[in-house]
């Protein structure tokens, strides 16, 4: 069982992390009241601990939903 649940964990946090990187923009744009755009960018630093924090929350989110799954079958 604990086989299982470190595997997930480390999986889905380095598949998450590599989608974030993939996919997560780095600019954002705003617009104000006046209708003008503009953009905003994410220093590289704080946009890297973004796709950490999202990483690591979604490989918690997956054991913890591994875990109940596993659970539930040794019951039956």
């Amino acid at each position: 069982m604990e086989k299982i649940l470190v595997k997930t964990g480390i999986y889905s946090f380095v598949v998450t992390f590599f989608i974030l990187v993939a996919f997560m923009q780095i600019e954002e744009s705003t617009t104000d009241v006046e209708g003008m755009t503009s953009f905003v960018v994410t220093p590289y630093p704080e946009f890297f601990f973004h796709i950490f924090r999202y990483s690591i929350i979604t490989s918690i989110i997956a054991v913890i939903l591994v875990c109940v799954y596993i659970l539930s079958n040794k019951k039956k």
